[in-house]
């Protein structure tokens, strides 16, 4: 699947900016609860540090984000983040992750520091492969699952497994430790060389009251040494209906038919993911609060790449992507080709040119990039894309803009690094300068 394809987000009849969801629903939030569970694992957290400091990896960066436009609005943005963990071992022992950032809008009337814990957990491995997990985790075993609680796994042999978890999950929409949302739920796994099969489901309550209940499973398998296939799907019941609904389903095929050709056909379908409790508050307020607001769009896209090797160091590319959607039966085509060449004279350079026949507008763009590393330390690259974009509806025009930049990547030892891109957009009407850098340590 082409990493650089868009994908047109579903439209609603109604729009509700994310700052309103927010304010609506923090004045709810106890952050009493939030500030007890991370005290509780500010002291947990240095049990398997001293018993096993020398095995602890992570990394740690800050990073400074500042634009201006051409409307005179400056906008600076500064954040930190630290990931720190100890991988599981094959004997018993602790090990742990944490995973959290810090981040601060520069700008009078913007909105407060957001801190955001992903996670924060600690495990434990008994003996006949019985792991106990507890703290704020990402269940990965299933489809968008976090949970602050408790999560056992058991492995009936090697590479095959059972788990169940439970406790409260983190707030839908400020991330903060919340009593009001519960989860419980059971999942399998089957983990050997050529195949992953990971499956399971979810019910996760709000206010005692079922918000959204949901399986899914995921595979990712190497049929051959040419072929490989990975899928994801999840299924919900719809608490109004209560009718099975499919929220996503991808699946992506790739077969490698020589050293130096590749074909790759791939399907996705997605849909709003719908929570049937927490949702109501946020429109508690207006007439149709019986009716609140559950956005069913969905849209569906299917396509194929193939790459091919015309020589030593020069790739070409051509892929197409047909799309869908519900909510107008519309439809919408992508095209890419591009190529790139490694090492010339100490360069490498690529190029690419993309149309899209999109919904109400057509758009075509053409990007090209030049880098090179310098002394095995310094990468630096240069780039720049020119698009047009054509709406079609009534009073429809045409826009063109520009964008080009640098960017910088120092790896000044084992451990310190520095990256930094400064960039400039130039459109009919508008123009915007931005410039970012990150300093950062990993150990």
């Amino acid at each position: 699947m082409d990493s650089n394809d868009k994908q047109d987000k579903p439209k609603s009849d109604m729009t509700i900016s994310r700052r309103h969801w927010r304010k609506r629903i923090k004045k709810t939030s106890p952050s009493l609860l939030w500030k007890k569970a991370f005290f509780l694992f500010v002291f947990l957290i240095p049990i398997p540090l001293i018993i096993q400091a020398s095995d602890i990896k992570g990394r740690f960066y800050v990073s400074d984000y500042y634009s201006n436009d051409s409307n005179h609005r400056d906008i600076q943005i500064v954040s930190s983040k630290l990931r720190l963990y100890k991988l599981e071992d094959e004997k018993p022992g602790f090990y742990f992750n944490l995973d959290g950032t810090i981040r601060k809008k520069l700008s009078d009337g913007e909105d407060p520091m957001d801190k955001r814990l992903s996670e924060l957990w600690v495990g434990y491995k008994f003996q006949r492969n019985f792991n106990v997990i507890i703290g704020r985790q990402y269940v990965y075993q299933l489809f968008n699952t976090y949970i602050d609680g408790l999560n056992l796994k058991y492995e009936l042999k090697k590479g095959m497994g059972l788990g169940l978890f439970g406790g409260l999950a983190p707030d839908l929409y400020d991330n903060s430790v919340n009593g009001k949302f519960k989860s419980l739920g059971a999942y399998g796994f089957l983990d050997q060389e050529k195949y992953q099969l990971y499956f399971g489901c979810e019910d996760l309550m709000y206010e005692g009251k079922t918000d959204r209940q949901y399986c899914s499973a995921r595979l990712n398998s190497t049929l051959n040494e040419k072929v490989r296939l990975d899928g994801l799907s999840s299924v919900s019941i719809n608490q109004a209906t209560k009718k099975y609904e499919i929220e996503n389903a991808s699946a992506n095929l790739s077969y490698a038919a020589t050293r130096d050709l590749r074909f790759q056909i791939f399907y996705d379908y997605y849909r709003a993911i719908k929570y049937f409790e927490s949702s109501k508050k946020l429109f508690n307020d207006f007439d149709y609060r019986d009716n609140y607001f559950l956005d069913t769009n969905s849209q569906s896209r299917a396509g194929g790449r193939v790459d091919y090797r015309l020589a030593k160091g020069l790739n070409v590319y051509v892929s197409a992507a047909y799309q869908t959607r519900k909510i107008d039966n519309d439809h919408a085509v992508r095209y890419t080709g591009g190529f790139t060449k490694h090492d010339l004279l100490g360069f490498n350079l690529s190029g690419r040119y993309t149309h899209i026949d999109n919904f109400n507008s057509k758009n075509d763009a053409f990007n090209v990039e030049v880098s090179r590393n310098f002394f095995d330390k310094v990468d630096i690259s240069v780039y720049a894309s020119k698009e047009q974009e054509k709406l079609e509806v009534e009073g429809g025009f045409t826009n063109g803009t520009l964008t080009y930049g640098t960017s910088v990547y120092w790896q000044i030892n084992k451990n310190y690094f520095v990256s930094m891109f400064a960039e400039r957009y130039d459109g009919d009407d508008y123009y915007n300068t931005s410039a970012f850098t990150q300093a950062g340590y990993r150990f």
